[in-house]
């Protein structure tokens, strides 16, 4: 199943990387004994920005789960533009999972998919 989950994956950056949006991609994956997983990588976009994510993930049943997960987007100068994650805080936040804006804000956030990340990155550029 993390197999099947990688191979998703890996179509979906080769998918975005193949388009004028993209500069550069980098991805790695690693399958884990135990039916556990853990993926990195880095999309640079055509403005500079930059998104970096990660996931550890856990084969449940018939799911894969997200046990943590980290999807940062920036500028070109390292600022924060959106980042989502379920570290945990202190003090503890309302929701482990949450987003974090550029406002500064910690806001509760359902836990979004890679695509629905680059999604929103997309969507930003036509509002700018």
């Amino acid at each position: 199943m993390i197999e099947a989950y990688f191979t998703d994956i890996k179509g979906l950056v080769e998918k975005y990387a193949a388009t004028m949006l993209v500069l550069e991609t980098q991805l790695q994956l690693d399958s884990r004994r135990g039916g556990q997983g853990y993926l990195t990588g880095q999309i640079l976009f055509e403005d500079l920005s930059e998104l970096h994510f990660k996931e550890y993930l856990n084969e449940d049943g018939e799911t894969v789960e997200k046990l943590m997960y980290s999807y940062h987007y920036q500028t070109p100068s390292h600022q924060l533009i959106f980042r989502y994650d379920n570290a945990r805080h202190r003090p503890p936040l309302s929701s482990l999972e949450h987003k974090h804006t550029e406002l500064g804000e910690v806001v509760p956030s359902l836990v979004p998919t890679l695509e629905e990340v680059l999604l929103e990155v997309v969507k930003r550029w036509d509002h700018v």
